[in-house]
């Protein structure tokens, strides 16, 4: 009884001894050189966070060609070369010249024409010839005049007429007429279709149609934007997680070669086996994850829409370079749903919408009136004989005119279809009405929800910070434990098994940091798509060319307004909060144009005005489309704690604060927007910081 109680305390002392051991051959090791080689050079321990950074930025994949570039370069090119984005702005241009269009009505006209006749007819009447059997007669006349529509809804036509004209007819005096003939025709609608607003009816609908229009092209640019940055992100996590796959299989492969190594001592056929195993489902899930690296870069390629980026018979491998940052910035719910009440395109197109609705309202109850019409009809004539066409038309100005003038009255018996349209136009604008809440209610909603998301993964990524923290410890812990005193003498390999789950406890707490970073900087776009602050905070602006009607994505620190060469419409307000007719485009000066990647996977640089070089040819003169008058007056302030510099704005160099963005047909500026910092700070501020390679 007294041995076997000796024995035991024993065999605990010697249980105490040894794990003190271990624990102090761990603190010791990492306190002297925390990655001891093990056996071939090479260290089993785990090194500190962020260890892959370095990694990710080279080569991942086994394809002999690569570029490397950073997410401005992607943004830049995405906005050059994409389908998409081309596509509707090709749509949008094409709607915004119906503008012109419309307005063209009312251009002046010019009237030409001239008629050679040669008649012979017989007569039944002695009196129509004097005695000839029938009635030949000869003229030509030329006409040459102007017709107009005035903004008032008033049809003038002015023509002056001359001609030769001559006849068998014995009662036909002077002989071979000589003759001159001005008019004046004028219609002039009284009441309210005499209004300007009502007749340039079509020239305000198709601005506000211009505007919608606008604001759908700033909805697709930023949608096809967010989707660049999350799919450049997801590039990025793919990589990352592929290279920490990679770590693990390799520490796996480095305790599978040293059991293969004491096969002969103390390594059991079970740690063996177990060890293999665990190195082909790693190689395994390198695989997978190379295949999804290769995918993700295929999508981001088509998303960018750039030919040289595609897959050719050599492969080529997407490098990004920049690394996710975690801004100090803390946003109000308050601020965030102010900004995307001003800045959201969604709101402002769904207010476009309501203004159009407004202006049916307003001409249905003008069409429910009678239609009164003045007529007045005036002209000046004058014949000679010997065909003197000079001094008929001299002495047609030395007569006293012949005028006329009435009243057209029209008044449909009932006026069923006015009173049709009227109700019809009015519900449209209760329609409308109730989509503009929604739009807003939503646009609550997604900014409400992106802002938690922002604050959620900014916590987890601490919490995972920490989760990876203990991981590492804990396997080195169990690994340097294991290379001390080896297996456990079991047969089922209790020690290498802990180790081998502590090594994939690890990488996955590694993936899930770099999952949950990639998430952060993907809710910190879609925060900005919420706000509809993405283009803005990165100082670009959709403008449109004066020649051609082109849309050119610009950028630049600040524009001005120049007066625009359009003929403003009056303002026709339907109550005291709505403004039906928006004001005429502004003209912007040309900045900066995008450059894009050429053939050799290089990059064109940006052309500026402020270079030295001579801008390029087709340099657009632009117009830019505002913030309706509805939402001017609503603006709430820019919040107080605004976001600091990002790298986004480095690379476009710009100031906060400083852009002022206006669009066509707009009222009032638009406040700037703090950029939120969705870009590393890490990125280069050169405009095109790329390489290329070849293994």
């Amino acid at each position: 009884m007294a041995s076997s109680v000796l024995i035991s305390i024993r065999t605990t002392a010697l249980t105490g001894l040894l794990a003190s051991l271990v624990f102090a051959s761990v603190a010791r090791a990492q306190s002297e050189n925390p990655f001891p080689p093990a056996r071939g050079g090479e260290s089993l321990l785990v090194p500190e966070i962020g260890w892959w950074e370095a990694k990710v930025s080279r080569q991942v994949l086994d394809k002999p060609r690569w570029v490397t570039f950073n997410l401005e370069t992607v943004l830049l090119d995405a906005l050059a070369s994409s389908p998409r984005i081309q596509s509707v702005s090709h749509q949008t241009a094409a709607t915004l010249d119906r503008v012109v269009e419309e307005d063209a009505a009312f251009d002046t006209t010019t009237l030409l024409g001239g008629d050679l006749s040669a008649s012979n007819d017989p007569v039944g009447n002695t009196l129509t010839t004097g005695g000839a059997p029938r009635l030949r007669e000869q003229s030509l006349d030329f006409r040459a005049g102007a017709r107009r529509l005035t903004r008032r809804g008033t049809e003038v036509e002015v023509s002056q007429e001359v001609g030769f004209l001559d006849s068998n007819s014995t009662f036909f005096l002077p002989v071979n007429q000589g003759n001159a003939r001005l008019s004046l025709n004028l219609t002039k609608p009284l009441l309210s279709r005499g209004g300007r607003y009502y007749n340039e009816r079509l020239v305000t609908q198709a601005r506000i149609e211009g505007s919608a229009a606008w604001q759908e092209l700033r909805t697709e640019v930023e949608q096809r934007i967010a989707d660049v940055i999350n799919a450049y992100w997801r590039l990025t996590q793919m990589r990352a997680q592929l290279t920490q796959q990679r770590e693990l299989l390799e520490r796996s492969r480095q305790i599978e070669a040293i059991l293969a190594s004491r096969k002969d001592f103390d390594a059991g056929r079970i740690e063996i086996a177990k060890a293999r195993q665990r190195v082909a489902r790693r190689a395994d899930e390198v695989i997978r994850l190379e295949t999804d690296v290769s995918q993700q870069q295929a999508r981001l390629a088509v998303l960018i829409g750039n030919e040289a980026l595609f897959g050719t018979d050599e492969g080529l491998e997407l490098i990004p370079t920049d690394t996710a940052e975690v801004s100090d910035t803390q946003w109000s719910l308050r601020d965030a749903v102010g900004q995307a009440l001003v800045h959201r395109p969604e709101i402002r197109a769904a207010t476009h919408e309501l203004r159009l609705a407004a202006l049916q309202v307003r001409i249905s109850r003008v069409e429910l009136e009678p239609q009164l019409n003045a007529v007045f009809n005036g002209y000046l004539s004058q014949l000679n004989g010997g065909s003197r066409i000079a001094k008929s038309f001299i002495e047609q100005f030395e007569n006293a005119p012949s005028v006329s003038a009435g009243l057209e009255y029209e008044l449909p018996n009932g006026r069923r279809a006015s009173r049709s349209r009227s109700r019809q136009a009015l519900q449209r604008y209760k329609e409308r009405q109730q989509n503009l809440r929604e739009v807003v209610l939503r646009t609550q909603f997604e900014v409400e929800t992106a802002l938690t998301d922002v604050e959620r993964y900014a916590k987890q990524r601490e919490s995972k910070r920490r989760v990876l923290a203990t991981a590492i410890d804990e396997e080195n812990i169990l690994t340097v434990r294991w290379r001390l005193i080896g297996g456990d003498g079991s047969r089922v390999g209790v020690v290498l098994e802990t180790l081998l789950d502590a090594q994939q406890r690890r990488t996955t707490a590694e993936q899930d940091l770099v999952a949950v970073e990639s998430d952060y900087m993907v809710s910190l776009v879609q925060l900005n798509r919420a706000m509809g602050t993405l283009l803005i905070s990165g100082g670009i602006h959709p403008q449109q060319s004066c020649v051609g009607g082109d849309i050119h994505f610009l950028r630049g620190e600040s524009i001005g307004t120049h007066a625009a060469p359009h003929v403003a419409p009056q303002e026709i307000p339907l109550d005291a909060s709505l403004e039906v007719l928006p004001e005429p485009p502004v003209e912007l000066p040309p900045t900066e144009v995008i450059g894009a990647y050429n053939a050799g996977l290089e990059l064109t640089p940006i052309q500026s005005t402020a270079s030295s070089q001579p801008p390029r040819a087709s340099q657009p003169v632009n117009r830019e489309v505002g913030v309706p008058a509805s939402l001017a007056s609503t603006r709430p302030s820019t919040p107080t704690n605004s976001v600091p510099r990002s790298a986004l704005q480095n690379a476009f160099k710009l100031k906060l604060g400083s852009p002022t963005v206006r669009e066509p047909n707009s009222i009032g500026p638009t406040p700037s927007a703090p950029t939120p910092a969705f870009l590393p700070g890490s990125v280069s501020s050169a405009p095109y910081p790329t390489e290329r390679g070849t293994q």
